[in-house]
């Protein structure tokens, strides 16, 4: 995965499926493919399940269109001073580069679980 790849993978543990429609982010930079978001999150206190931190506030997690239409995105920065929308353009950026981390921190685990397991 790389800043230029569009997929997202889940980060529920044991899922990482490749994320579209809608997913669930989190304010600790998590994302999870609908299905695990609407089971985890549905119960309170909403506790992160890659990372177990709480999100008990209004905007810690959400429920967002990965694909949003031509017309969503036209108008959801519209008004929006210019250093509002850099520093909204630089939270998602960083939101990319930790996944693209954290699944590498992923991938490393596993294949050291795989070399620790086998003969």
């Amino acid at each position: 995965m790389s800043l230029c790849d569009d997929t997202l993978l889940c980060n529920f543990p044991k899922c990482r499926t490749k994320l579209s429609g809608f997913a669930w982010v989190t304010a600790c930079s998590h994302v999870f493919c609908d299905q695990h978001g609407s089971g985890e999150f549905s119960r309170s206190p909403a506790i992160c399940p890659a990372c177990s931190s709480a999100l008990s506030g209004k905007l810690d997690i959400v429920r967002t269109e990965l694909s949003p239409s031509e017309e969503y995105k036209a108008m959801v920065l519209a008004g929006l001073r210019p250093d509002v929308v850099l520093d909204i353009s630089a939270r998602a950026l960083a939101f990319w580069s930790y996944q693209v981390k954290y699944l590498s921190v992923c991938l490393c685990v596993n294949l050291a679980l795989l070399c620790i397991c086998e003969p």
